[in-house]
């Protein structure tokens, strides 16, 4: 299991504030166009099946939004 209540803790902490943009491209062709609500259900999803393997790429998406607005804010992006 990639993430347990800590790293979620973590990541709703992290994300509350945060400075959203409303869109964010996180990769070549992959643009996410309502960054709150993206944030908001994808939180929901790793909260309400955490250990279950197939979701914890909802929990990989949202480190990655992290880590894009976490070198944003340190000016590397």
């Amino acid at each position: 299991m990639k993430y347990a209540d800590k790293e979620i803790q973590e990541m709703e902490e992290f994300f509350k504030t945060a400075d959203l943009p409303e869109t964010i491209e996180l990769s070549a062709g992959s643009v996410i166009t309502n960054v709150p609500a993206f944030i908001f259900s994808h939180l929901q999803i790793i909260k309400l099946r955490k250990g279950v393997g197939i979701f914890e790429v909802f929990y990989d998406r949202l480190l990655q939004v992290k880590e894009k607005l976490s070198a944003t804010e340190q000016g590397v992006a």
